[in-house]
């Protein structure tokens, strides 16, 4: 008897990504598929996704081949509407009867479950989290805290069996803002008390995504002195094995001793030419290995089955090699986000018991599914009708011609087997129901052409020619109020525009197509003065365009002569002798929109001569705030 052999599980990829806007990065890949298949992965983290619930759709949410989740702001702040956002898509075979590693068992969006869109998310814990009392600086959280932390979108956490992943969105705060400075304190706060309970149970904790925190001076390329003193800094080293803590740091495990090697990178001041960024995108693992052992210090998840963990630079913007100098700007815009992914690879994960997806996937979000119309909205307060088909016309021609006239339904039958629905497809039993259209109804509309016309602009941008008014029209006389003219009696002027002169007994019509005519006029002919007249207004016009063109080119080089004098007043950097950039102070205070002049070079190390040199001057004249 053949003896069936053991393979190892396949290895498994994990990515986190800052997209720095799902739609930008979707439509520079061409498709969310396209976006997902190019890192290559089985579980894809994003953030700062910048999407509402409003804005979500399944050209954004959903790809063939991956089941996705999402947690989008829900607050209406100023400045944080669609702002943050993370989201979690997982590769996978089937969405029901699995027992893939990569479809989690359960799904929960934020900290608290206060937003009430996970499924049974009890399984992971967040009543317990409402229970203990948090205390941030002396004072305690209240619950409206809570729910502000979790309205921004910033946490989608989901259980993997054998490993819960958070995804997370740290917040930033500026030291003079207390009030996000709190905010940021509670968010790292409640996703500590969430993964120490996780830990008392046994799980395996997978905490990545933007956590917008450099750890150590060697993450940052512009550490100061007294750097790492900062709380949140110490905070996360705190967690850390060197520390004491149950997280092991995967890039820094792995690469313990590697510098330069960041994952964020300012794009205002054009820091990927000179590698000038920070490492704030983490992967962090804790808790026991899946290996039955007694000794967990020889045997813990890092240490057993992280195999590889890396910063994937081709992902970094400015690839090229025509981008060597950036100064103030380049001539094509880089397409990418402003942080790099970061991957780690997992091996020996065994499959789950089979599992159907969670009920927060985006499959079962009313947004989505409610995205995509169904025949049934198109047949709301409409008439069945059959549409008359003239030999050669196509469907969309055919289309269209009904609703020129007037016909406001379609063949319902016609219209879903046109889309591919097939039999059983709810149309088909509809087409059954609906009434029929009286043959009279339908004969009323016969005279409709089988033509699309658009109707003519008339105006001194879009001028007729004299000939244009003298054309043979295929509409109809009786739509425009004429009556039928016969040529032998038509002049010689029109018969000498192109009039058919060998038919005696064809009729023809003339339409009115004068720029201010009336069609209930019943006007037909055209006199000799009226060509007169004609001729004269086109010689006004084409007048009246020289004397625009003259004016436009006056102004253009008024305009080239003001960047003249711009372009000379602007000073020269000391360093590099090179035309400054001008910028604007933004942030409230005494010098809000005051103008000023700095290197227009991009930033770089400071013992690198060709990065900027950190020129700066303020302008002459201080611009008021306005009052709004």
């Amino acid at each position: 008897m053949a003896v069936a052999s053991i393979t190892n599980p396949p290895a498994m990829k994990i990515v986190t990504y800052n997209v720095n806007g799902l739609r930008q990065r979707v439509s520079q890949h061409g498709s969310l598929r396209s976006l997902l298949n190019s890192l290559d992965a089985d579980i894809i983290c994003f953030q700062e996704t910048k999407l509402s619930r409003q804005d979500l759709s399944v050209d954004l949410t959903m790809a063939e081949g991956y089941e996705g989740f999402v947690s989008c702001t829900r607050t209406s702040t100023k400045g944080r509407s669609g702002y943050s956002g993370v989201a979690t898509f997982c590769r996978v075979n089937s969405v029901f009867s699995s027992d893939e590693v990569a479809l989690p068992l359960d799904a929960e969006e934020g900290f608290t479950g206060l937003l009430e869109q996970s499924g049974n998310g009890r399984t992971i814990m967040r009543d317990v989290l409402l229970d203990m009392p948090m205390v941030v600086e002396g004072e305690e959280v209240t619950k409206e805290e809570l729910l502000k932390v979790d309205s921004e979108g910033r946490c989608l956490i989901t259980d993997h069996g054998h490993f819960v992943i958070f995804n997370l969105y740290g917040p930033r705060a500026v030291d003079d803002d207390n009030e996000r400075l709190r905010f940021k304190l509670i968010f790292f706060m409640m996703l500590q008390k969430r993964w120490e309970f996780l830990l008392s149970q046994g799980k395996r904790i997978i905490v990545l995504g933007d956590l917008n925190i450099a750890p150590a001076a060697i993450d940052r390329c512009d550490a100061e002195p007294g750097f790492e003193r900062n709380k949140f800094r110490k905070w996360l080293r705190s967690l850390l094995k060197e520390s004491g803590g149950p997280f092991f740091d995967v890039f820094r495990g792995k690469h313990p001793n590697r510098t330069e090697a960041y994952t964020c990178f300012s794009a205002r001041i054009g820091a990927e030419e000179f590698n000038y960024g920070s490492r704030i995108d983490h992967i962090l693992v804790a808790g026991s290995c899946l290996h039955p052992a007694d000794d967990s210090d020889d045997h813990n998840f890092f240490g057993c089955h992280v195999e590889e963990c890396d910063i994937m630079a081709q992902f970094k913007r400015g690839n090229l090699d025509n981008t060597s100098k950036w100064k103030g700007g380049r001539a094509t815009k880089l397409e990418g986000s402003d942080h790099i992914p970061v991957y780690a690879i997992l091996t020996d994960v065994p499959n789950l018991h089979v599992h159907n997806t969670p009920s927060l996937a985006v499959r079962y979000i009313p947004e989505v599914r409610g995205w995509q119309p169904t025949i049934v909205s198109f047949l709301t307060k409409r008439e069945d009708f059959s549409i008359t088909k003239y030999p050669g016309m196509s469907e969309s021609v055919a289309t269209i011609n009904a609703v020129e006239c007037g016909v406001t339904g379609l063949n319902v039958g016609a219209t879903s087997r046109q889309h591919g629905y097939g039999p059983g497809f709810i149309g088909d039993e509809t087409e059954k129901n609906l009434p029929k259209l009286k043959t009279e109804e339908v004969n009323s509309h016969a005279h409709c052409s089988p033509t699309v016309k658009k109707k003519a602009r008339h105006n001194t941008r879009s001028q007729l020619t004299l000939r244009s008014f003298f054309q043979q029209s295929n509409s109809i006389a009786s739509h425009r109020g004429c009556a039928d003219t016969n040529t032998s009696s038509s002049s010689p002027g029109l018969l000498d525009a192109g009039m058919n002169k060998d038919n005696s007994s064809q009729t023809t019509e003339v339409v009115d197509r004068y720029p201010t005519g009336n069609a209930e006029d019943g006007a037909c002919e055209v006199s000799e003065s009226g060509i007169d007249t004609l001729v004269e207004n086109q010689s006004d016009i084409s007048g009246n365009l020289s004397f625009e063109k003259e004016k436009a080119n006056i102004a253009a080089l008024e305009w080239q002569r003001i960047q003249q004098k711009m372009k000379m007043s602007i000073p020269l950097c000391k360093g590099h002798k090179e035309p400054c950039v001008a910028r604007c102070v933004k942030k409230e205070g005494p010098n809000i929109g005051r103008r000023f002049y700095v290197c227009a070079r991009a930033t770089g190390p400071a013992s690198n001569p060709e990065a900027n040199c950190g020129y700066f001057e303020w302008a002459s004249v201080k611009y008021k705030r306005k009052e709004r």
